[in-house]
């Protein structure tokens, strides 16, 4: 699979897309929190703060595509924007087998290892 000219079919996609994946990973985080009693606003308002950052990294990258035609053509913007979504995505399947949807382990085992890897946390060892 050749991703070096994947670009999203409309610019916008670039910013909603991760709008989306943080939303739905707050929402399934504030599910289980409720399923499994274990509300800690510290760290809800830590995983706020984070989401914020990364989507002010995505506008970052957007502007920089912009104003310097070299990182334009490596569609910097895409590129973090695809990143955000995958590691939502996971992260949301993480809240919701924590608040009791059914997954495959080997599926989440895999995808947390993916998540490690692209975090840069490869001694972590997930069972």
């Amino acid at each position: 699979m050749d991703l070096s000219n994947f670009s999203y079919s409309h610019i916008y996609w670039i910013f909603l897309l991760p709008l989306i994946g943080a939303g739905a990973d707050v929402v399934t985080g504030w599910i289980q929190a409720s399923i499994n009693n274990n509300w800690k606003s510290d760290i809800m308002r830590a995983g706020l703060y984070r989401k914020s950052g990364e989507l002010l990294i995505v506008v970052l990258g957007f502007v920089a595509e912009q104003a310097v035609p070299v990182i334009g053509q490596y569609k910097l913007a895409t590129w973090i924007s695809l990143y955000i979504c995958i590691m939502e995505t996971i992260s949301v399947l993480e809240n919701l087998d924590k608040a009791g949807v059914g997954f495959p382990k080997g599926i989440l085992k895999k995808l947390g290892r993916l998540k490690d890897e692209m975090d840069g946390d490869e001694n972590n060892d997930r069972e």
